[in-house]
């Protein structure tokens, strides 16, 4: 009789500090709303480390920025400066995540930002790590820039940008990056880089005007594909005998240089700038 008095004791002892446990992890969900009305904005985001969604707004006129996250109090600065025409999304919490006993249960953070259509917009995102999602389809981006320390980059142009991008530049050092709908960013220059992990990159979409891609991976396997509609002069430059490439026949070998079979009929074309580390390089045509 004892020892059932004492388990059951014990048991509803669990449950309530199980119960304090939840009650003390706290969940955070907020947004910000600001009204855009220059014809130019720039948007710095920097996050230590969560989940990343970046998307147009069905407003044209409107960024929203939405976030939650659980566990303790995340320092955080979420502002539109309207003189300068800035909006800063920074939060910044400890990196890498706690490890350690005092932290057991550590924040996942989850960002979604959603850009007008009307302005036309410098992009500037730094993610120390974590799932990044960028769907930037159907807007006014001058140049994009995203740079992430560790995770899965995802970008997709779904639709054609609507102005020209002066840049657009890349920078994952560890996890796999891929890239849809090249075609519809609408670049001059794009600088796309990958250090450890696996590249896909498809420059499908629109008929791209002229424009130059350096592409480099240091260790791991990359996926070109490049459309049938596009004029394309491509270089690779391997390391050693640890690069392998395939280059399809619709490619054809002058000097150091390979050409699409319709490059001299094509007046606009996409120049190709291609580093191979460790690994694999696949260019495909569709």
């Amino acid at each position: 009789m004892k020892s059932i008095i004492f388990w059951s004791i014990f048991a509803l002892s669990l449950g309530l500090i199980n119960s304090l446990i939840v009650d003390n992890c706290q969940a955070y969900e907020s947004e910000k709303i600001f009204k855009i009305e220059s014809t130019k904005i720039k948007v710095n985001i920097e996050i230590d480390a969560g989940e990343v969604d970046v998307r147009k707004n069905s407003n044209p006129n409107e960024c929203r920025i939405f976030y939650k996250y659980d566990g303790e109090e995340i320092e955080k600065e979420i502002d539109y400066n309207k003189s300068r025409n800035l909006i800063h999304i920074i939060f910044d919490q400890e990196f890498p995540w706690h490890n350690d006993s005092e932290h057991d249960n550590d924040n996942h953070l989850k960002v979604e930002v959603l850009l007008p259509e009307a302005p036309q917009i410098d992009l500037d995102a730094n993610i120390k790590a974590g799932a990044v999602d960028f769907e930037l389809g159907d807007l006014r981006l001058k140049s994009v820039a995203l740079r992430n320390w560790a995770g899965d980059v995802s970008v997709d142009f779904d639709q054609p940008n609507l102005v020209r991008m002066t840049s657009f530049e890349v920078n994952v050092k560890v996890g796999e990056l891929k890239i849809a709908n090249l075609g519809n960013a609408n670049f001059e220059i794009a600088d796309i880089n990958s250090g450890i992990g696996e590249m896909h990159l498809d420059f499908s979409g629109a008929k791209l005007k002229d424009a130059t891609a350096d592409v480099d991976l240091d260790i791991g396997e990359t996926t070109i594909i490049i459309p049938e509609n596009s004029g394309t002069k491509m270089k690779v430059s391997k390391f050693l005998f640890l690069s392998e490439v395939n280059y399809p026949n619709w490619f054809e070998k002058r000097g150091s240089y390979y050409y699409s079979e319709n490059f001299d009929k094509l007046g606009e074309h996409l120049n190709l700038r291609i580093s191979t580390g460790i690994g694999e390089l696949k260019i495909r045509v569709q």
